[in-house]
């Protein structure tokens, strides 16, 4: 039917009317077809993991295997407080050294990325490195050509990198003051004399404290004694190790290379500076990929959340154009792998990123796009494989935010510069390097024990004085209590 121009514009508009004919139905406006396109963001960076050199507890525990002695006696002297924050040994800062070489020297990969950087013709990396100081010292020693090139450069230390088990070398040495990780020192002699005297003053406070019925004070004063001890004693092993290349790279640690090192002040109280976030003794990779997503998902929690702590610092800010260079440690490469590899087929767990930069917090499901390319990386992912020491894998991050899915976090193009070689499993043992007793079967471990407050028998071996001052103690303190027995 017809109508007048006012009601033809009313129509164009949408706007339906009454007809005046009632037995005739209203034309409904024309239909117009929008095509909807699904808007993605991705952000892809380049992740170059180095494992660090030889440490002196790696040295130590591989000359004990190969005199014959117990696994028993392996985890007796792991757990000994001299191997706390084990630093790289003579070898070991060979190894970082004659990497550096191989960067400078390279035309691929890993050097050409920190050659284009060092002459500012493309963004530089983000530097991080494990709090550990095996893992600070191979990336410092590694990338000192790049730092002395750029000095406006930083290396973030993030203790979701710290190595994951029970023993004394996978804990951190306390901060210095200033939220700083302990300078090396040129002298070993001199580290050894600076522990002994702030032990003897220390001890002396104890002996006061003691006499004065104050238990606990005295109790701290012998547990800041024994802790000065074991930071003389590691500092001087680490000095050692240094004046073996010609003491060069130790004088440049300790003047350039540690005061570029910048630690978040949220991780620097001492129960996430310490970072003892781990997986259950009781799974095993090859076997707890059979669970359901649900489970699977909440056995690997702590892992998750130490991926997600990393992921966050490679993909935040603006460090994704120059890709991300990281120092850090042979277990958490392998399981890092093995996250990314049960997302073959479809994203089965999931971590969490702060991405800052106004982009919020998002939660990304892992998946590994791999070819035949990658089977040395996929070897990795396994219990029975390491990396060589000082060897890097490669491999590109790619996280994909479709609006109205789930984001995932995709590794693909993974390559590997060392040599990956097999590893035994002592009898009985479910994880490597982890057989010690300890968390339950979903992962969630006990309390922390800081090495200097507790082992002190072990640690004061370190300074003799220290025997005397706790001999002396418990003296005082059994006269003090047989006297208030006989007073009441």
């Amino acid at each position: 039917f017809r109508v007048d121009s006012a009601r033809q514009k009313r129509r164009e508009a949408g706007e339906y009317f009454a007809s005046p004919h009632p037995h005739l139905r209203p034309v409904p406006p024309p239909v117009q077809c929008v095509t909807i396109r699904a808007q993605m963001s991705t952000t892809t960076v380049r992740v170059h993991y180095i494992r660090h050199g030889e440490s002196q507890w790696n040295a130590e525990q591989q000359a004990a295997r190969r005199r014959g002695v117990s696994e028993s006696f392996v985890r007796a002297l792991a757990a000994e407080p001299r191997f706390t924050d084990s630093p790289l040994s003579e070898t070991g800062v060979k190894q970082a050294i004659s990497l550096r070489a191989r960067l400078m020297e390279g035309s691929d990969g890993l050097a050409a990325a920190l050659r284009c950087a060092a002459d500012g013709s493309c963004a530089a990396p983000t530097l991080i490195v494990s709090n550990l100081r095996r893992a600070v010292d191979t990336g410092l020693l590694a990338l000192r050509h790049l730092l002395d090139a750029r000095e406006d450069l930083r290396v973030a230390v993030l203790p979701a990198l710290q190595e994951s088990c029970h023993y004394a070398d996978c804990g951190p040495l306390p901060l210095a003051a200033g939220l700083r990780l302990e300078p090396p020192v040129i002298s070993a002699a001199a580290a050894i004399e600076a522990a002994r005297e702030s032990a003897e003053a220390a001890m002396r406070h104890v002996v006061g404290t003691a006499e004065a019925h104050e238990e606990a004070e005295a109790e701290e004063a012998l547990s800041r004694a024994t802790r000065h001890s074991v930071v003389g004693t590691v500092l001087a092993a680490q000095a050692r190790a240094l004046a073996a290349s010609g003491g060069a790279d130790a004088a440049w640690l300790r003047e350039d290379g540690y005061p570029r090192l910048h630690l978040d002040p949220r991780h620097a109280e001492p129960e996430v500076f310490d970072d003892r976030r781990r997986l259950s003794d009781a799974l095993r990779l090859a076997r707890v990929v059979e669970l359901d997503d649900a489970a699977l998902g909440e056995a690997v929690r702590p892992l998750l959340a130490r991926l997600g702590a990393v992921g966050s610092e490679l993909l935040s800010g603006g460090g994704a154009a120059g890709g991300g260079v990281i120092a850090g440690h042979s277990r958490l490469l392998r399981e890092l792998l093995w996250a990314f590899s049960t997302g073959q087929d479809a994203a089965r767990l999931s971590v969490p990123l702060a991405l800052g930069g106004g982009s919020g917090g998002v939660v990304a499901g892992l998946r590994w796009d791999g070819g035949a390319a990658d089977g040395a990386c996929a070897s990795l992912a396994s219990e029975h494989t390491k990396l060589s020491n000082c060897g890097v894998v490669s491999f590109d991050l790619v996280l994909e935010r479709p609006v109205g899915a789930k984001a995932t976090l995709t590794l693909r193009g993974c390559s590997v510069d060392g040599v990956v070689t097999s590893r035994s499993l002592p009898a009985g043992q479910d994880t490597p390097g982890s057989d010690a007793p300890g968390g339950d079967a979903l992962g969630h471990q006990p309390p922390r024990v800081w090495p200097w407050r507790g082992e002190t028998a072990a640690a004061v071996s370190a300074v003799p004085l220290l025997l005397c001052g706790l001999v002396a103690l418990c003296g005082v303190v059994a006269a003090r209590r047989r006297q208030r027995r006989k007073a009441a």
